[in-house]
């Protein structure tokens, strides 16, 4: 009986494999041998025969932003001022996670409340100003305790003078709520 069995499945394999083509019967062929489109040319698996997608909905190209669309220069950081909105609420919870993050982030240079003399002691880093400061600044026009979300959040994103740029080390979402907290550092009185 078991002979008669493997006798029987021996012959089925055997006429299984063999095909006109030399190669047999494979199961999903596209899978090995995945056909090729042209990526601007036509095809007969989509309705508008177009190979080339548009991108899902809600997209983000690498390296760009979702609400912040200044580039790195003076005159966008001067624009991102003016125009530059925070998308996320003053309140307990953001400014708190602002707060923890620049605690991670900024405290080293920038000091606990804003005012610099932070445990990093180089002399290249030795002329933070204090987030509430009355001196004018050459590049904004205005003061530290005047600077908006944008200018803020642009420093942030792509660095300013001897900081560096965050935007590798912080989301969007988290350089926003590091806004957050240094708008409240500004109001900040250190006497």
């Amino acid at each position: 009986m078991k002979a008669k069995f493997f006798i029987i499945c021996s012959i089925g394999l055997l006429l299984a494999s063999c095909g006109n083509d030399g190669r047999g019967y494979e199961y999903m062929p596209d899978m090995y041998r995945s056909p090729s489109l042209e990526t601007y040319g036509k095809n007969k698996v989509f309705s508008d025969s177009l190979n080339a997608r548009d991108p899902v909905k809600g997209t983000i190209a690498r390296g760009y932003l979702t609400t912040f669309s200044f580039g790195p220069s003076q005159e966008d950081y001067l624009l991102a001022g003016k125009k530059a909105t925070n998308p996320y609420d003053t309140n307990d919870k953001n400014t708190g996670e602002g707060k923890a993050l620049y605690a991670m982030f900024c405290k080293h240079c920038h000091g606990p409340n804003g005012a610099g003399g932070g445990s990093i002691t180089h002399p290249v880093y030795s002329a933070i100003p204090h987030y509430n400061d009355s001196v004018l600044l050459r590049r904004s026009g205005n003061t530290m305790r005047e600077l908006t979300t944008g200018q803020i959040f642009h420093a942030i994103t792509y660095g300013l003078n001897a900081m560096g740029p965050h935007s590798s080390q912080l989301t969007e979402e988290e350089r926003w709520k590091v806004v957050l907290y240094v708008q409240a550092l500004q109001n900040y009185s250190n006497e």
